[in-house]
């Protein structure tokens, strides 16, 4: 391997939304995400708020479906 071209690689802390912190390897010195396996429904097995976020959004786009917001048709 060359020397002096390789990225640093070293200890990382990722912190979660939640509250959620753990360390790990990474080019990065931090690391932000929103959701990890202390809060997400598939590892926790309960109904997370994110996916009451979800209702929400199918409930706009209900609402909201007939309404072109002054764009132009696919044949013009």
């Amino acid at each position: 391997m060359k020397k002096d071209i390789h990225p640093k690689y070293d200890v990382c802390k990722v912190t979660c939304a939640c509250g959620n912190s753990f360390e790990t390897r990474s080019t990065l010195e931090e690391i932000k995400v929103t959701v990890c396996n202390a809060c997400h429904p598939f590892y926790t097995g309960k109904k997370g708020g994110r996916v009451a976020e979800a209702g929400r959004l199918e409930k706009f786009r209900q609402k909201y479906a007939g309404v072109d917001y002054g764009q132009r048709k696919v044949s013009e």
